[in-house]
């Protein structure tokens, strides 16, 4: 067999764990292209004599970084994508009895829990090897509920909490196979109150001082979130995103996590779904329920809910920046930190794209769950 060659793939994707920036950065942009094949770095199969590793990648959200954008921008392609030999599983795949028994709190799996997850477990090992045979280069999995529930975060008030447990529950199914996971975050004063907004509008009752204080001072960082991950695929590359930084730009996230592989023709490019409530939509809800007095504290307007006073949002501010310069300080050799942009001294910084239909990031960012 002749020897592999490097080609450039184009966009940006994570390097290996311990690697340095600037060879992360080389790295990125490049796949190895083997005669009548593609090797990746995990398996190598020979399928009707064409050497072929499949690519599994799981996208865990979190919630309210843009996922169900995403999801639906890969739902709604997946005749492109499968041009390109990408598979997608996204929520109608996962909620529809795939992952049976999987997403569930750890304190909640009982005996019955314990036999579907084994089985989901099988049948997504099965499920794995059938594409892997049909000659597939990559599957991307979405389902932000791997890692918790918006329920529970708030409800426990705090951050993913058993995040690792639940991934736990899932390692049997992926874990040989994984090739990457990724994460959006988002700065936690836009993430708490966009979490807010949205259960609120399913039954969550307002907010009082006492759980915006404890959402403040918890001990959870994003930091955390990404140990957890590491911590069950330790063999898998970690690449995380800032939400900011990627707002409506699906293609840029695809690219990240799929080794640069991008279909020319997609649908929606910059459809964004899911959206977060405004302050009038919340101030509807609270009326219905017969809660004049929180009703009255928001504007009956089109912008966004921000529950949180100016000390909760700087002490967020400051837990946030510590984060970011954790992961651009190499986040301990456990993730690959990517940013939209051409400066900063680390992490993959890819360009801005261009913003299309006028509007500015910040913009997209408003309208954004």
């Amino acid at each position: 067999m002749d020897p592999p060659v490097l080609t450039d793939i184009g966009g940006a994707g994570p390097n290996a764990k311990g690697q340095s920036a600037q060879k992360a950065k080389m790295g990125a942009v490049k796949a190895i292209i083997m005669p009548l094949g593609l090797w990746s770095g995990n398996r190598l199969h020979f399928i009707g004599g064409v050497s072929r590793l499949m690519d599994v990648i799981l996208h865990i959200g979190a919630h309210r970084t843009g996922t169900t954008t995403f999801q639906t921008y890969l739902e709604d392609n997946r005749d492109h994508l499968n041009e390109i030999g990408t598979e997608f599983w996204g929520p109608n795949r996962t909620r529809s009895g795939l992952f049976s028994g999987l997403v569930k709190r750890p304190d909640k799996v009982n005996r019955d829990a314990q036999r579907r997850g084994e089985r989901a477990n099988g049948l997504i090992r099965m499920e794995l090897d059938r594409l892997e045979q049909v000659g597939l280069a990559s599957l991307v999995v979405s389902e932000e509920n791997m890692i918790g529930s918006m329920w529970d975060n708030l409800s426990t008030a705090r951050l993913y909490g058993d995040a690792q447990a639940r991934l736990d529950r899932f390692a049997s199914g992926f874990g040989f196979h994984c090739k990457r996971v990724a994460i959006s975050i988002r700065s936690y004063d836009k993430y708490w109150a966009s979490v807010l907004a949205f259960m609120v509008q399913r039954g969550w009752k307002a907010p009082d001082d006492g759980l915006l204080d404890r959402l403040v001072t918890q001990s959870r960082r994003w930091q955390d979130v990404i140990r957890d991950v590491a911590a069950v695929f330790p063999a898998a590359e970690l690449v995380v995103w800032p939400f900011e930084g990627f707002v409506g730009q699906s293609d840029q996230q695809l690219a990240m996590i799929n080794n640069g592989r991008v279909p020319v023709m997609m649908r929606g490019r910059r459809d964004w779904h899911n959206a977060s409530p405004s302050c009038a939509k919340i101030r509807k809800v609270f009326l219905d329920r017969g809660n004049h007095a929180a009703a009255d504290r928001l504007r009956d307007d089109y912008s966004r809910w921000q529950p949180f006073g100016t000390d909760h949002i700087a002490a967020f501010q400051g837990q946030y920046d510590e984060d970011i310069a954790w992961l651009r300080g190499g986040a301990d050799g456990l993730a690959t930190y990517v940013e939209n942009t051409d400066s900063g001294p680390a992490g993959i910084h890819l360009r801005p794209w261009e913003m299309e239909r006028g509007h500015s990031n910040d913009q997209q960012e408003r309208s954004m769950g």
